[in-house]
Order: structure tokens, then C-alpha cells, then sequence
């Protein structure tokens, strides 16, 4: 489809094409009226932050006057800043936990909180507290990317026993004993178990970096953790009788498994100072850990992978859970490890607006399955409405670019370095939840 011909200028002029996306089939693109104009604004996640800027430029620019005048079509909508004549895609970061408190905070349905992205799952206090607003439960959550995290290191002049500069091997219960503090040392007999062919691991302190916000990316990290520790380690802490913040052991039994978007500066406080470790780094964003790692000397963190590629980090290889021949696989996060742990994840449900105990899809079975993969969501209203500042041009313009982003956009070639596309099943089902928007009480995408 030709991206330019998407958006029309008024309703009348919709295009009578159908879009088929696994079987589920439309009468038409979403519309956008004539002289839609204004902002277009969501908050949040920063671990979809590069595609979602990506994306941004990619179809604005492939829906602006001048796209439209050299492809003799009429004219489109979108500039990337000037909001008075045109539609401006826009973003900000903040982290998940930001982007559901904006959600249901005073600003909602505003043009600077039109919808919001989280790499985490809502939980019962936040489902809570959007209910009781007067959004209550027309909202939605619909899976907008994919994308595997890295384990993000810096220890110069790493070399194997041949010389060669050397990758480090991890997996989760050396993760997990770094972040509970029980691992401090680089050169520690786990770590240097699972390398082998490292010589020179050095006798050093590891700086253990974590989100210091409310972060989705740790929410999908945290996932890891619980699902790939030891047994001993009793999902690393992450369960419903671990008390964070204050818990300086792991005696207690685990219970219900609970992933968290906690900062784990904070979360293993205790624990860490009970192992006699120091504190956790921590930095906002994964824009904020990249750059520090970067720069210094024996840290290590986790960051979305699209971040190790455009700082130029180092990323550990994860040990698969499932073993080849009885070895253990360690891989880096590729196309084909991606898809293969989505393919064989093992979730009870479909990301299409999961509940509390929807599970990332990490550490999932098969030779080829990167463990550290996750979902990142969009949070739209059902209910938009004049009253709130904005215009129906706004929502359709919305709609219009998140119905590009689940099908066109979900496409390699729209696919920033580091992230891969929701199953085509689970996309359609977005495209579903779309239909449900209205704008003063009609729907917008009949």
C-alpha cells in the first residue's frame, strides 16, 4: 500500500480498500479530516522510545503536503513540528510507571496525553485507580512492539586465552546473584565457571546498575529473573512473601510469582546490605544506563537491545534454557532468537489486554529462544471528547498512525535496529481494539 494514499482528506474521499491482517479484514483505512491540526502526544516507556521516534519520522514523512504534491495525491496531514496547520506525532519518556500514572492523571485525553506506552502490566492498584476516574474501564492495552533486552557490560580488555577479545556468558542465577549482591567480584567462581575461555576476568568490585524509576524495561527484566534463577534463589526474590525494600534474605517460602517495576536500587536494598554489597547505580531511563555504561570501567546493566546498538555496548551472551546435546546455548539477541522465543513462549493468555498475571515472554523453551524478551503496550482511551481541548482530526490522526504502525509499520523495513513485530495474530486484535474509539460519543473508525 502506498503509504501517502493512507490518509485522505475527508471522510468522503476514504479509500474502499480492504485491509486483511491474519484474517481479520476492514472496509476501509482510517480517515483523517481536511484540516486536522494540532498535537498528538503520548507518555511513558522509554524502552520502545527509538521506535516509536522511528516510526514517528517515517510515516509523517511519508504523509505531508510535499509526499502528497510528488505523488499527485491530495494533501495529507502530518509535519514533524508545526501543530497549528498540521498533526505532530509526539513523545516523552519517563518510564513506564510515568506513563500509567499520566494515564489516569489530570492531563488525560488531552493533547499531551492522548495515550500512553508501558513495558509492564498493569497492576491491581493501578486498575484500580484508572476505574476510579471517569474512565473507568473503556480503555485499552494493545501490544505496539516487541523487543529483546541485552545485558550491557564494560570490562576493557576482556581477552580469551587465545588473545581474542572475549564475550562475557551469563545466566540467570549469575544475574540474579549480582543484582541480590551475593555475586561482587568479576573474577567469582560463577562467572568465571561459565567462561572458560576468558583469562582474564579482573579481581574487581562489580558497579551492579539498575533503573531508578518506575520502568517497564525492568518489569520485562525482573520477569527474566524470576523465571531464570536458581531454584535456590526462589525467583530472585520476586515473589508475592518477599517484602521489597526491607527483605534481607531469601528464607522465606516463595509464593505467587510477581515481577515488578521497582527500581532494583531500591528493591534489594536490604538484601545487599546484608551481603555485605554496595549499593545499586541507578539512572533513569534506558537512555540514562546506556550512556553510563558506556563510560565506565566494570559495570553492567540491562538496557533495550536497540540502546546497546546505538551506544556501541558490549552484550553478554544468555544461556537458552533449553540445552543442546546436554550444553548449555548461549546467544545474543537476533532476528531469529527473537522470533523463536515469542514462537515458544509459554503465556496463558494473549497480550491483547492482559491481567495481572500475564507473564513477559521470557526464558522461554528452545535452543534458539533469547531469554529477555517483552512486549511494550500502548494504554489508549475508548472516549475522546471536544470538552477535553482536542478534535476529532486529532483522534483520527491517532488512530490512523497506530493502525500504520500494526501493519505497514510492524514491516522490516519500519523496524528500528534492536526491536521485532507483534504476532500477526495479536495485531489484529489490536486493530480491533482501535474500532472502539469514539470522539464525542460516535465512533471514529466505523
Amino acid at each position: 500500500m502506498n503509504l501517502a494514499k493512507s490518509i485522505r482528506v475527508s471522510i468522503a474521499l476514504a479509500l474502499a480498500l480492504t485491509m486483511s491482517v491474519s484474517g481479520v479484514a476492514y472496509a476501509a483505512d482510517p480517515t483523517v479530516d481536511a484540516n486536522a491540526a494540532g498535537k498528538i502526544e503520548g507518555s511513558g516507556a522509554t524502552f520502545p522510545w527509538n521506535q516509536y521516534t522511528d516510526w514517528f519520522r517515517s510515516f509523517t514523512d511519508e504523509n505531508t503536503e510535499a509526499t502528497a504534491v510528488t505523488t499527485g495525491t491530495s494533501r495529507a496531514q502530518f509535519h514533524s513540528s508545526n501543530s497549528t496547520n498540521s498533526l505532530v506525532l509526539g513523545y516523552t519518556g519517563g518510564g513506564s510507571g510515568a506513563g500509567i500514572t499520566n494515564f489516569y492523571g489530570t492531563a488525560r485525553r488531552t493533547a499531551t496525553q492522548m495515550f500512553s506506552g508501558s513495558d509492564a502490566v498493569l497492576t491491581s492498584a493501578q486498575r484500580a485507580s484508572i476505574d476510579a476516574t471517569d474512565i473507568r474501564g473503556r480503555y485499552s492495552v494493545i501490544p505496539a512492539i516487541t523487543g529483546p533486552l541485552s545485558m550491557v557490560y564494560r570490562l576493557d580488555g576482556l581477552k580469551t586465552t587465545g588473545g581474542a577479545a572475549a564475550t562475557l556468558r551469563l545466566n540467570g542465577e549469575v544475574v540474579c546473584g549480582m543484582y541480590l549482591g551475593t555475586i561482587t567480584k568479576w573474577n567469582d567462581a560463577k562467572i568465571k565457571a561459565l567462561n572458560p575461555n576468558v583469562a582474564n576476568l579482573p579481581n574487581a568490585n562489580i558497579n551492579v546498575v539498575g533503573r531508578s524509576d518506575g520502568s517497564g524495561t525492568t518489569f520485562v527484566f525482573t520477569s527474566y529473573l524470576g523465571k531464570a534463577s536458581s531454584p535456590a534463589q526462589k525467583n530472585c526474590g520476586f515473589h508475592s512473601n518477599f517484602t521489597s525494600s526491607t527483605e534481607a534474605n531469601l528464607n522465606d517460602a516463595a509464593g505467587t510469582f510477581t515481577p515488578a517495576q521497582t527500581a532494583p536500587g531500591t528493591y534489594f536494598s536490604a538484601i545487599r546490605a546484608a551481603n555485605g554489597a554496595a549499593a545499586i547505580t541507578g539512572k533513569p531511563g534506558n537512555g540514562g544506563i546506556a550512556p553510563y555504561v558506556k563510560a565506565t570501567n566494570l559495570s553492567i546493566s540491562y538496557v533495550e537491545s536497540s540502546y546497546a546498538s546505538k551506544y556501541g555496548l558490549q552484550e553478554a551472551a544468555l544461556a537458552a534454557q533449553t540445552k543442546r546435546g546436554g550444553k548449555t546455548v548461549y546467544l545474543k539477541p537476533t532476528a531469529a532468537s527473537i522470533n523463536s522465543a515469542l514462537t515458544n513462549a509459554v503465556t496463558a493468555e494473549d497480550p491483547i489486554n492482559p491481567t495481572t498475571s500475564f507473564v513477559q515472554p521470557v526464558f522461554a523453551a528452545g535452543v534458539n529462544s533469547y531469554p529477555i524478551v517483552g512486549y511494550s503496550w500502548w494504554l489508549i482511551y475508548h472516549d475522546y471528547s471536544s470538552t477535553d481541548g482536542i478534535t476529532l482530526g486529532q483522534v483520527q490522526g491517532m488512530i490512523a498512525f497506530m493502525e500504520w504502525a500494526l501493519t505497514e509499520g510492524q514491516g522490516s523495513t519500519y523496524l528500528y535496529k534492536g526491536y521485532s513485530k507483534v504476532p500477526a495474530a495479536s495485531a489484529a486484535k489490536g486493530l480491533a481494539e482501535l474500532k472502539k474509539v469514539t470522539f464525542n460519543g460516535l465512533v471514529v473508525w466505523p
